[in-house]
């Protein structure tokens, strides 16, 4: 889907974020290397359970449990599985441990635009083990920034598949080209924009601020 003429003239209404990698912290890495040095999961085995591009079939454990087709229990049990190591509550806090904290300076962000009148959104790959976690107000305070919030194993759909981003405009009540995706994925961002939407691309604060001058003043917001 192509964003007609008249349409690239449309205001831009809302600001929908990606979670991970944009909004808090990841610590996969680390994750990886501990199931990896002490639980005894191949690197290859690890590739294939965290997978999440929905780029091809079957889908991986992880792409399942993204879209809510499978549940904690499921989604561990895969891992557990494959590790040399038995220890499903270690496997649970090492599943745990990707989620950090969160980048007050993207939510600096997030209040300005709310300030000068835009919806401001979440749209989130994410498992339930995860959004568990997410759920805190202790620990994730700035979440109640959102307007609106949609995880997607709740939704049943995932970006950079369309339906994530059609899911979001029909709830909203919005034309695609009104809203503006930030994702730290290159897969999802050309997902949105071939949905219809505008989107920029995560890389740090400071190149967000300027993207996002750039997006709104082209918008004549």
């Amino acid at each position: 889907m192509k964003i007609k003429h008249d349409e690239r003239r449309a205001k831009i209404k809302a600001v929908v974020f990606d979670v991970g990698g944009v909004l808090i912290d990841l610590h996969s890495e680390n994750a990886s290397r501990e199931l990896t040095e002490k639980y005894g999961l191949l690197p290859e085995k690890f590739a294939h359970l965290t997978r999440s591009s929905f780029e091809s079939h079957p889908r991986s454990i992880t792409e399942l449990a993204m879209i809510g087709e499978v549940g904690t229990s499921e989604y561990l049990e895969a891992f557990l599985a494959e590790c040399s190591v038995k220890d499903l509550e270690g496997l649970r806090a090492n599943r745990l441990s990707i989620v950090g904290s969160e980048k007050t300076g993207v939510f600096a962000i997030v209040e300005r635009l709310k300030q000068a009148g835009l919806i401001c959104c979440v749209l989130s790959n994410t498992i339930a083990l995860h959004w568990e976690k997410l759920r805190s107000t202790r620990d994730y305070p700035s979440f109640g920034l959102f307007d609106h919030v949609f995880a997607s194993y709740l939704i049943e759909c995932a970006k950079p598949e369309e339906t994530s981003f059609s899911f979001v405009t029909n709830a909203l009540k919005l034309r695609p080209a009104e809203c503006l995706l930030v994702d730290d994925t290159v897969l999802n961002v050309n997902g949105a924009k071939t949905a219809g939407w505008r989107a920029v691309l995560f890389t740090d604060e400071a190149q967000l601020q300027r993207d996002i001058i750039d997006v709104l003043h082209t918008a004549n917001i």
